[in-house]
Parts: structure tokens; C-alpha cells; sequence
């Protein structure tokens, strides 16, 4: 088939294609989150989905800080009128985006009716085509607006495969299970050899997190120690892009291609502006609570 042919393909697929937005939320306790989205963003864009990363972090650490990126517009912006949603969103390497949200959480909250109206309008109007939403969360609703929101659909945990990383993993999924109230959760095991060595982590802590916490945990894969992540995260690109043989990027690669799988939303029922209208209602709540 032509490059034409195929281009008309895609975008003929594209407009069919009218199944809502996945919403994924990756928890990691420790360093290396951003690092693992933009790893995953970057496998999910290779395989033709429309990837967007909600950034909640500021600084060096965050989704932008890791990629290199500054955005030139946030939500005041936004807000005011004086530019759209689309400006928002920064183009990173290997066709991912990202949308810095950043320090909104208060400004949301500050916001009258009205404006939330508006603004819930304005994310509806998004133009930039998304089929994927990445979430960084590592603290539940205690400092996330999109951890707690029902519109994610499925949360994955990033663990380790030493003593003290499983146990902080273990901990986590207990955090975000009285949290959010979950029950159901997908693991990544990183820094382990094999996926026999893997599955077997998880496997002993699913039989701990049934019996003590009525949990379940979906092991989904693993990453191995690679040198070519932190060489990748130096120059600032996914590892599928940088290192397009290395261990880790058939190993992002598999994660991909498992998440890609999973059922999207509900028809008219998942679209950006639904989302974030879910988002704004759950902070709403939560402030009122507190």
C-alpha cells in the first residue's frame, strides 16, 4: 500500500473511531514516574495512538522537566480568553504531547460557577486529536485533581523488584486502595532481569493484597535494568526513539501493546471536556468535604 493510501487509511480509521478516551493513571513511589510515562507515551505513539500526558508536577521532575520542555501558556490563560486549550499543549519528541497542569488545582477551586462552565466548554473544544490520556499520580485525592476522578479507568503501579521497593510498592497500592477507593490495579515490575522474576514478585504480593486489602493486581510486565533509559532521559526522548534495540524498549513496547488493548470509554460518554468536567466536579467535592 502507498504512503498515500495508508495516510488515507489512517485518517478514514481515525473517523470511525469514535470510542472514547482511555484514561491511564501510573503511581510509582520514588523517582523514575515521569520518566516511565514518557518511556510508555512514547511505545503507545509508535503504535499510531494519539498520545497526551497530563503533567500535575512542577519542576525538574516533572513530565516537562524531563523531556526538556517550558510551556508557554497555562490555564489563566485559558481562562481568560486570551488563548485556547490547543495552546496549552507542547509538542515533545516522537509524536507525544504534553498538557502541564501545574499549580492548577487552587486556581480551579477558585473559580465561580460560571467560569468552571466555561472552562469544562473550552477542554471540550480541544482540536488536537487525543485517543490516550497518560496521568502521573503518586498521591491519590490528597494532590491530584485526576487520581480520584472516575473517568480514569485503569491505574498501574510502578514497583521495584528489591526488598524495600516491593514493600513501598505494596504500600502504595494500599495508600490508593483507601484513597480512591480500588480494588483493581495493573503492576510493573522494574529493575528485575526476567519476567519470570517479575511475575513471581507479583504474584506473592497479589496473595497478600487478596487477603489483607480484598485486592486484585494484574501483572502486566516488567522493565529491565537497561543503560539505555537513563542515557535516553539525558537526551530528553523515549527509549523506543533513542535506543530503538534496547532491552527496554521491547519492554515498553509489550506494556504498550497490553494497554492498547484494554477497553476505551463509553460512546459520547469520554470525551476531554467530560473528562475534565468529572475533574472539576471531584475537586469541588473534595474541597467542600475539606
Amino acid at each position: 500500500m502507498s504512503r498515500a493510501r495508508t495516510d488515507q487509511a489512517e485518517g478514514l480509521r481515525r473517523l470511525i473511531d469514535r470510542s472514547g478516551l482511555q484514561v491511564v493513571s501510573i503511581s510509582a513511589d520514588g523517582s523514575g514516574q515521569a520518566g516511565a510515562i514518557v518511556n510508555l507515551a512514547g511505545a503507545l505513539a509508535e503504535l499510531g495512538r494519539d498520545v497526551l500526558m497530563l503533567d500535575e508536577q512542577p519542576g525538574a521532575r516533572s513530565i516537562t522537566g524531563a523531556l526538556g520542555l517550558k510551556p508557554r501558556f497555562d490555564l489563566r490563560d485559558v481562562i481568560s480568553g486570551r488563548r485556547e486549550l490547543d495552546d496549552m499543549i507542547v509538542n515533545g519528541p516522537a509524536g507525544i504531547r504534553v498538557l502541564s497542569l501545574a499549580h492548577c488545582k487552587g486556581l480551579i477551586s477558585e473559580l465561580s460557577e460560571h467560569e468552571q462552565r466555561r472552562l469544562v466548554e473550552r477542554f471540550g473544544r480541544l482540536n488536537v486529536p487525543v485517543d490516550t490520556l497518560l496521568v502521573e499520580s503518586t498521591s491519590g485525592h490528597a494532590n491530584s485533581l485526576l487520581s480520584c476522578c472516575e473517568g480514569v479507568r485503569e491505574v498501574v503501579v510502578l514497583a521495584g523488584g528489591g526488598a524495600k521497593e516491593i514493600t513501598a510498592g505494596y504500600a502504595l497500592i494500599k495508600r490508593l486502595n483507601n484513597e480512591l477507593a480500588r480494588h483493581e490495579f495493573h503492576v510493573v515490575v522494574s529493575n528485575v532481569a526476567n519476567e519470570d522474576m517479575a511475575r513471581a514478585i507479583v504474584t506473592n504480593m497479589a496473595a497478600v493484597a487478596r487477603r489483607y486489602l480484598r485486592v486484585s493486581l494484574d501483572f502486566i510486565g516488567h522493565v529491565p535494568p537497561d543503560e539505555k533509559l537513563q542515557h535516553a532521559a539525558r537526551l530528553g526522548l523515549p527509549v523506543v526513539a533513542a535506543f530503538p534495540a534496547a532491552a527496554a524498549a521491547a519492554s515498553f513496547r509489550g506494556l504498550a501493546h497490553a494497554i492498547a488493548a484494554w477497553p476505551r470509554g463509553e460512546d459520547g460518554s469520554g470525551g476531554f471536556g467530560d473528562i475534565m468536567g468529572r475533574v472539576i466536579s471531584s475537586n469541588n467535592q473534595r474541597a467542600a468535604a475539606a
